[in-house]
């Protein structure tokens, strides 16, 4: 495990999680120590990537984006630098229209195991 991960860079290599392949937002997993899980999310496509974690807390960064974003029943405009926390159990997520993207780095806690299922996508609740 490296130390060190350069953001822009994950961004740009978009060289996400097999297990994300299939989810609306592909992740980058970075970190992972005993308590706490970071990773780059990214979404090029526009459509529904509203979801909970029912076992996490999270705080986002964002990276890359200038979009809506949902955290219960607030929606605010992000963008770099704006600083998100989520509370589990919480529906949110990034809203996009058609051509936008949106990146963040998001850290978990406490540690997400990759071999549970962790996140509740809305899209399929319905």
């Amino acid at each position: 495990m490296t130390y060190f991960q350069n953001l822009d860079q994950i961004v740009e290599s978009l060289d996400t999680d097999e297990s994300t392949r299939n989810d609306p937002i592909k992740r980058v997993f970075v970190f992972d120590g005993e308590h706490v899980t970071a990773n780059v999310g990214i979404v090029r496509d526009s459509g529904n990537a509203l979801h909970t974690q029912t076992q996490h807390d999270e705080i986002l960064v964002i990276i890359d984006g200038d979009v809506d974003f949902k955290v219960g029943d607030e929606v605010k405009r992000v963008s770099r630098g704006d600083l998100v926390f989520i509370p589990q159990n919480t529906l949110h997520g990034p809203i996009l229209e058609e051509g936008q993207s949106f990146a963040a780095l998001s850290v978990f806690a406490p540690y997400f195991d990759r071999s549970r299922n962790n996140i509740v996508w809305d899209r399929d609740s319905k």
